[in-house]
């Protein structure tokens, strides 16, 4: 009796239809559910077609990157759900699929103490623009590694706007003049959530509420001052909705997203970018219009990194609830640049930003690309802002490691 080959196995319904509970069509590559949903069509053991296109196939480095000004390059960690390819038959290979891996990391192999900067600069394999691939690592693991430090800081940002009139984004000296309602009423609120308990917590809650809707109900201001202040307020309810741990707060919490988006693009329209081939002109002594030349860059930087900052923590949000189809051009999506300077950033006055933007140096981070600052900068020209953001694209520990190679501490 002649061997009978076995009958190839039946498709199974896609992930999307039995969440559904829906009938499959079994359409190739996505079923026409799916299709008319514009819903990831997986089928078990099968990776959809846009997700292996981008593990097997990652963009070039920087040098095919088609940017405004040169070396993009923030990775922004992403994330796929393992349990929805748990009895998938691929072979992955992590290390060759994982953005993590050592084929394009800051090649820190031994302790820092051992290692020059300058090896690590000269390693052929060293790329700060990463390979755009998508992580199969735990989620766990990316926070840890990548994000945590960032998440600490959106943590304290209520306190640190409370008592210190400043978040990493915010200078301190912004609204020193004058602050405008939608900012006031933020700042109140902040006062209200570091005092917040089990028992005032629903009264607290409800106020953000109210103070948000009066936000969304009111026209969009015209002055570069007040949508700045409407995007600070926006974005400081915003994070103690997420933190807040009530389930309502992060649901109503995601439709604010969108209005945050507008806010940043009517922001960007209204301030100046800097780039590396600018002029450095020395600000004149004694002090003949420096203090508005200061109060200016206070504005113009606070608007820059707030820009930027707004698209990050969109990002991060995103990672964090998951997001299968999160994505990343390795700019956050936008042209953007601004100044990386400890001393610029934390002077006090006029006086101090004149010697500062005179005697100090300071560096362009144009569309995150932090290749120049690693082989250049000391670690206290890296504010808070900037190491937050360091620490995301190179991971704590290497963080670390480069913070000490230079004589400093993360």
């Amino acid at each position: 009796m002649g061997h009978q080959d076995p009958a190839p196995p039946r498709r199974k319904s896609c992930e999307e239809c039995k969440k559904a509970k829906r009938r499959c069509d079994l359409g190739f590559p996505a079923c026409s559910r799916c299709l008319d949903r514009c819903s990831p069509c997986i089928y078990p053991g099968r990776l959809p077609a846009a997700y292996k296109n981008i593990v097997d196939e990652p963009i070039p480095g920087r040098k095919d990157v088609d940017s405004a000004w040169p070396n993009a390059s923030l990775r922004c960690p992403l994330y796929i759900n393992q349990s929805m390819y748990a009895d998938s038959t691929l072979d992955y290979t992590p290390d060759s699929m994982d953005y993590q891996s050592d084929d394009w990391a800051l090649p820190i192999h031994s302790a820092p103490s051992y290692v020059s900067v300058d090896s690590i600069l000269n390693d052929p394999d060293f790329a700060v623009a990463f390979p755009r691939t998508r992580s199969l690592r735990p989620l766990s693991e990316i926070v840890a590694t990548h994000l945590q430090f960032a998440i600490d800081i959106l943590k304290n940002a209520p306190k640190m706007m409370l008592l210190e009139n400043q978040t990493p984004w915010c200078h301190p000296n912004l609204y020193k003049s004058h602050m405008p309602k939608e900012m006031q009423d933020a700042y109140a609120c902040c006062s209200l959530y570091m005092c917040k308990n089990e028992t005032n917590a629903p009264v607290i809650m409800n106020l953000f509420e109210a103070r948000t809707s009066e936000i969304l109900s009111s026209p969009n201001p015209l002055k570069p001052l007040d949508m700045l202040a409407r995007t600070h307020a926006l974005l400081l309810y915003q994070i103690m909705r997420l933190f807040d741990g009530d389930i309502r707060s992060h649901a109503k919490s995601n439709s604010l997203f969108a209005t945050l988006e507008s806010s940043v693009l009517l922001l960007m329209a209204n301030i100046p970018t800097p780039s590396p081939s600018d002029p450095t002109e020395l600000i004149p002594l004694p002090m003949d219009g420096t203090t508005e030349l200061w109060e200016g860059w206070v504005l113009h930087e606070s608007a820059r990194r707030t820009v930027l900052f707004t698209y990050y923590f969109i990002q991060i949000y995103r990672v964090l609830q998951e997001d299968v189809l999160v994505s990343c051009d390795g700019k956050l999506g936008l042209e953007h640049s601004w100044y990386l300077s400890g001393d610029l950033w934390k002077a006090e006055n006029a006086f101090d930003f004149a010697v500062a933007w005179s005697e100090k140096h300071h560096h362009i981070v144009c569309n995150l690309d932090f290749g120049p600052i690693l082989q250049t900068a000391q670690p206290n020209e890296i504010d808070l802002f900037g190491r937050m953001l360091l620490v995301t694209v190179l991971g704590i520990e290497k963080a670390k490691s480069w913070f000490h190679m230079r004589g400093g501490i993360l």
